[in-house]
């Protein structure tokens, strides 16, 4: 279902009130916005802005009731009639009759990428402050590349057709095993996959590629047939990102997968300009993690931002425990071993996320937009990967395992970073414990 985010949602018909009931069954919590609705009372940060649109008038005044109620950026996404289509004023559309599950699917991708680009603008930043120019970024400015998968179809022509006007290369691969070749020896920026007829290997390709940490951000479309409701929820649950029907005319084809495929290129982009900001001047060369100070800096960045209401985020704080009695190994595999913590940790973290080595067992790591639910969960999965991973001791024949003590940190208003971390190691003392499940 994925974590909870709050979403505002603009619309004039009566259907307003029934997407948002039904986007609230899957973890979205909506806040429903009219054209006449006051300012908010509070200050909150709203993920993403939904319209649902009968004409291109309603994106301009949702648009204006949404800064009107509570001003800010963050991404727009519309759902509306055939009528209307892309423009540069939205970050996406979506064509009606669409399932509350695929509005989600484009709700919780759009936040994500949106969530990248803000911390990389963020980081760069505080990278800055060290001394650190920005880092030289590929480029990608070369044609889109897609990945074709299913049979030589006229659909498949069309597709080919339309994406040759723009100058986008067409790769195709008419079996599963090829398409598989295609996707372990380069990089794609989307994956069209004929479902017509083989619903179920198309299926099976997205959700395998959703199982692969470096495929799991390609979007995939399916060229369908007409499907029922449930069909297309299945879909969506299995990490397609559009359904394409027959009725989808060349331009609309053509437009909904450059859609996808610039979503992908400014995710690239995000994720190289956080990587450029691992410089000598930023990280502890022992342990690949943050220095201590940058990450102070960094949190003090943020905290400014979340007071203007751009952001929110939270911390976690970790200590790593070694077991006790005889086999307790030597100080030099001890530390070996929270070495080998510490570049785990980085890579079980978003790369969005920040964290550094405090003192010597005693970890701090930075969770943009996380809420507590979510903390858990990071917490969880670090202490269960840690506690099922043997140690080298002295004795090659006397492994040992680390336990992992958390502690999730929120912020308050008016704390200052230097405070906050402060806050955050004091809470390792009497901790809310985190059971992994080895």
């Amino acid at each position: 279902m994925g974590r909870e985010l709050d979403v505002l949602v603009f619309g004039l018909s009566d259907r307003v009130e029934a997407l948002a009931e039904k986007l609230g069954r899957l973890a979205l919590n909506c806040r429903l916005v009219r054209a006449d609705s006051p300012p908010a009372r509070r200050h909150h940060y709203w993920a993403v802005g939904v319209v649902l649109a009968e004409c291109d008038r309603d994106v301009e005044d949702g648009m204006k009731a949404f800064q009107r109620f509570a001003p800010g950026e963050r991404p727009l996404l519309v759902v509306g009639p055939d009528s209307y289509g892309p423009t540069d004023l939205v970050d996406a559309w979506i064509r009606e009759p669409a399932s509350a599950v695929q509005i989600a699917a484009r709700i919780r991708a759009l936040f994500r990428l949106h969530t990248m680009e803000i911390i990389a603008r963020r980081r760069t930043e505080v990278s800055a402050l060290y001394g650190q120019k920005p880092g030289l970024v590929e480029r990608q400015d070369q044609p889109p590349c897609v990945l074709y998968v299913g049979d030589a179809s006229p659909r498949f022509m069309a597709l080919q057709h339309t994406l040759a006007s723009v100058d986008a290369e067409v790769i195709a691969a008419f079996s599963s095993y090829s398409a598989f070749d295609y996707l372990h020896e380069r990089a794609f920026d989307a994956v069209v996959l004929n479902a017509a007829g083989k619903r179920d290997i198309a299926f099976t390709i997205s959700s395998a590629m959703r199982r692969n940490a470096r495929l799991y951000h390609t979007p995939v479309l399916l060229l369908t047939d007409d499907v029922d409701p449930g069909a297309a929820e299945e879909a969506f649950a299995r990490g397609v990102s559009d359904l394409l029907p027959p009725r989808t005319d060349d331009d609309e084809l053509r437009e909904r997968v450059l859609t996808l495929t610039a979503e992908r290129r400014r995710r690239r982009e995000a994720k190289a300009i956080l990587e450029s900001c691992r410089d000598t001047r930023s990280l502890d060369i022992e342990t690949g993690l943050f220095h201590p100070a940058y990450l102070v800096s960094h949190i003090q960045d943020l905290l400014n931002e979340t007071g203007r209401d751009q952001l929110h985020f939270s911390l976690i704080a970790l200590q790593t425990l070694l077991p006790e009695g005889s086999e307790r190994p030597d100080d030099v595999s001890a530390e070996k071993a929270r070495r080998q913590f510490a570049a785990m940790l980085r890579h079980l973290l978003r790369t969005e996320d920040a964290a550094a080595r405090f003192e010597d067992d005693v970890f701090l790591a930075v969770l943009p937009f996380t809420d507590p639910a979510g903390i858990d969960c990071v917490a969880a999965r670090v202490a269960a990967i840690a506690e099922c991973t043997a140690f080298e001791s002295d004795d090659p024949l006397r492994p040992f395992r680390l336990s992992v003590r958390a502690a999730p940190v929120q912020t308050r208003p008016g704390e200052t970073a230097d405070a906050l971390v402060e806050r955050a190691l004091a809470s390792l003392v009497r901790p809310r414990p985190i059971i992994a499940s080895a």
